[in-house]
């Protein structure tokens, strides 16, 4: 059975090219990588709403999943390519298609069915990195498809100076940690949309090259002293697979109880076992 899958890179060419240079590759490529490893009956295409090109796709209802992938961009900052990736998301929400968004993609989604995106009001505009700590799941979250398998509360990585400042109506929010919505179901027009503020894609190798990428942004903002401090995270992280027990890291990182740190791409999973695939089983039998 063929599952088509349309991942939408949030990023201009330019971040694109800068990604790649740090961590190998596109957060599209990377998405794209992980979701050939679940399932090899997925056919991926992969479009980038932010450049000015037509983007060209099947008819949206065709697919049986829609993502949005991470970005550098701000909701707000009125930039072309961020009008661009709205009309986008508007779209993709009246296809009736399962739609996902990671970071970025939960902001973008956010804002499209009428809810506000902000910098983040804690330690104003500073970035919440390397870690989410203390993410708990809302008493919606504990029932929701989307957290099956999670634990009650947990630690994972983060790459955000934007949040969610207020979801759109209807919406529920299934995971929070004392700063910031950290993931929700929106219901707008014709689709479901599951979306994530932290990163459950990503490994110890991922996560140090998004802080090398943004290493002196990062510093600018406040967010770290000074850019050996992001390599000294950086180094620590990069090596994380499955486990991550460093001293120094806990030190450098406070806050996060690595006990509770755990890389599974479970939110990724159950959006494919619970909303994507189910769809394609229905639409091959119909047809």
């Amino acid at each position: 059975m063929i599952i088509r899958v349309l991942i939408c890179d949030g990023n201009t060419r330019e971040d694109r090219a800068s990604f790649t240079e740090y961590t190998g590759c596109t957060p599209s490529e990377h998405i794209a990588g992980l979701l050939l490893a679940m399932d090899n009956d997925i056919v991926i295409e992969i479009v980038f709403p932010a450049d000015p090109d037509p983007v060209r796709t099947l008819p949206l209802h065709l697919y049986d999943g829609i993502l949005f992938t991470g970005s550098n961009s701000h909701i707000y900052d009125g930039q072309p390519s961020t009008a661009r990736q709205l009309d986008f998301a508007r779209k993709a929400f009246a296809s009736g298609v399962p739609l996902f968004g990671i970071c970025w993609g939960l902001q973008l989604a956010a804002a499209a069915a009428g809810g506000r995106v902000g910098p983040n009001r804690a330690d104003y505009g500073i970035c919440e990195t390397p870690f989410a700590a203390g993410i708990q799941l809302t008493d919606a979250g504990t029932k929701h498809p989307m957290h099956k398998s999670r634990n009650l509360r947990f630690d994972e990585f983060s790459f955000h100076s934007d949040e969610v400042i207020e979801l759109p109506q209807g919406a529920v929010v299934t995971a929070r940690n004392g700063k910031f919505i950290q993931a929700a179901e929106i219901k707008f027009d014709k689709s479901i949309f599951w979306g994530v503020q932290y990163h459950p894609e990503l490994l110890g190798r991922d996560q140090a090259g998004y802080l090398r990428e943004s290493a002196k942004s990062l510093v600018a903002d406040g967010t770290f002293d000074s850019l050996k401090n992001v390599e000294e995270i950086a180094a620590l992280i990069e090596g994380y697979n499955h486990e991550l027990d460093s001293p120094r890291l806990n030190q450098l990182c406070c806050g996060v109880d690595m006990t509770l740190f755990e890389y599974r791409p479970l939110e990724l999973i159950n959006w494919l076992q619970h909303l994507v695939i189910p769809r394609a089983a229905s639409d091959r039998a119909i047809g």
